[in-house]
């Protein structure tokens, strides 16, 4: 039996001044297994494409007037594919740590730090960086450079993110 998906509107979100990429985080969380996501934005989710490819999910999208409707469905392990979700688990985030306070920084400073101490950081070593909120365009180029993370994002909605730099 297919499931139902479920369908976010952005704006609403936006305009409810909730941090959109964590509440999208915890949407993909309660997420029933097999069940697809739509998400209807006045802009492209890149951050969201990123972190739902991470997961396995085939994306689709298209222009519907002024919306960027976006379709992820959850791809089910096949022989002839490699699925995201179970290549070889990611090397565990853990090494000498460099930490790096980004906090009341405007964009795009966070993220030029950030990917300057990632690269003048030796391989092996964590870079444990501290921004008001979770960096989302960051762990897109993140995930396109391959450098493995964890996120955590805070009550006070700032966000810890542990890099390692792997190669």
């Amino acid at each position: 039996m297919e499931q139902k998906p479920l369908v976010v509107e952005v704006t609403s979100i936006v305009k409810a001044g909730v941090s959109l990429f964590s509440h999208m985080m915890k949407t993909v969380d309660q997420l029933e297994p097999g069940q697809p996501l739509i998400v209807k934005s006045p802009f492209n989710p890149r951050p969201l494409l990123s972190q739902m490819r991470r997961r396995g999910y085939q994306v689709t999208q298209e222009r519907v007037g002024k919306l960027v409707v976006t379709t992820f469905v959850p791809q089910p392990p096949d022989a002839d594919r490699p699925n995201p979700a179970a290549r070889s688990p990611a090397p565990p985030i853990e090494g000498p740590e460099t930490f790096l306070d980004n906090r009341g920084l405007v964009p795009p400073d966070p993220m030029q730090r950030t990917l300057a101490a990632l690269e003048t950081a030796a391989v092996g070593t964590v870079l444990v960086i501290h921004n008001d909120r979770v960096p989302v365009f960051l762990l897109a180029q993140l995930d396109e450079d391959g450098y493995p993370y964890e996120t955590q994002a805070r009550a006070d909605d700032s966000a810890v993110v542990r890099i390692l730099k792997s190669h």
